[in-house]
């Protein structure tokens, strides 16, 4: 499907994986493994795999997503990232060749989105009372001078020698991407492992292997938030990625009026355009960095830049009971009960 069509539904964005999984191995079941890491909950399911060989690959998965956190989260003082962030000041720092690769590829989708995707982000966004700081209303005073140090243009990479630069009081952080990231590094382990079938999960970005036995494709439910038993519809995935932003469960309150953690890098407002928006991509790694950049630039920016994302479909559920797609979705989307709507071009008109 391409282009954008409007549905009434009342509902917010919240992916799981259909039918529930059991979490043990059977002969004619899956293997599933899940740990804490990155601050959420990552499941790694596995199907077709001989015992022993589901048990190597899942292990192997759950490491590498605990070195990935070692080496990008902000939160532990001696990862990579946070040398980074504490010695460049101004000067280059030589960083791993992983490190700089994703780097890299985070400076391209702030490119593409126009900054709407940000890893400089960080002051902004804490300013507003996430990630740490303080939840107040901030002054515009307070937000230019956080906006003063936020830009993916501050972040120069050297190619030469890997190393990074990171000007005018700026900083890294890898949130809006890390875990795609280690989703698509689980998803190659468990392809060099064999995996056929598999379904890798880190708090919400998915990456799906083939699909499961008898299946044409991995379901990823949409639920109902007026009944969070019921299902209004489906994404069907085999061989690539899903990610969701939404403002929804993430939120401070303050004077009593509630604002969301995403936060536009480029003016330093929350975003209140968007409730939520779910992105299938090729990757993990795009569908993570993309759900953040086209939930803070809407159906209307996403829709003309289209041409920027091959392979990219995204679901936008906005405010007044409406939803918005936009990109090649494919047929991949199934709505459960009939809804009246207005399909439209995805020309950003």
């Amino acid at each position: 499907m391409s282009g954008r069509f409007t549905i009434s539904a009342a509902l917010v964005f919240f992916l799981f994986s259909l039918p529930a999984i059991p979490s043990c191995a059977r002969d004619s079941g899956p293997l599933v493994r899940q740990t804490f890491v990155m601050g959420t909950r990552g499941t790694v399911t596995i199907y077709g795999l001989p015992a022993g060989d589901a048990e190597a690959a899942a292990s192997e998965a759950i490491r590498e997503m605990h070195r990935i956190e070692s080496v990008m989260s902000t939160w532990r003082e001696e990862s990579e990232i946070s040398r980074l962030n504490r010695d460049s000041r101004g000067r280059p720092v030589r960083v791993s060749a992983e490190l700089f690769t994703l780097l890299e590829k985070a400076y391209r989708f702030s490119e593409l989105t126009g900054g709407a995707f940000d890893v400089t982000a960080r002051p902004i966004v804490r300013l507003w009372g996430f990630q740490g700081g303080e939840a107040k209303l901030p002054t515009e005073a307070e937000i230019a001078d956080s906006l003063s140090r936020v830009g993916w243009r501050k972040m120069v990479l050297d190619t030469a020698d890997t190393s990074v630069t990171l000007t005018g009081g700026s900083g890294i952080d890898l949130a809006g991407i890390g875990k795609g990231y280690a989703v698509d590094r689980c998803a190659r382990i468990l392809r060099d492992h064999g995996a056929k079938s598999a379904l890798v999960d880190l708090g919400g970005n998915m990456f799906a292997i083939g699909a499961p036995p008898g299946r044409d494709a991995w379901s990823i439910g949409i639920r109902d938030p007026e009944d969070p038993s019921g299902v209004i519809g489906k994404l069907l995935i085999r061989d690539e990625a899903v990610a969701t932003s939404g403002n929804y469960e993430n939120f401070v309150v303050i004077d009593g009026k509630k604002y969301g953690h995403i936060v536009d890098p480029r003016t330093g407002r929350t975003v209140d355009h968007v409730l939520g928006v779910t992105v299938v991509a090729p990757s993990a790694t795009e569908s993570d960095a993309l759900s953040t950049g086209l939930f803070v630039l809407g159906p209307e920016e996403s829709a003309r830049m289209e041409e920027s994302f091959a392979g990219v479909g995204a679901v936008f559920a906005l405010p007044d009971d409406v939803f918005e797609f936009v990109g090649d979705l494919g047929g991949k989307l199934e709505l459960f009960e009939k809804r009246q709507g207005l399909f439209r071009h995805s020309n950003g008109s």
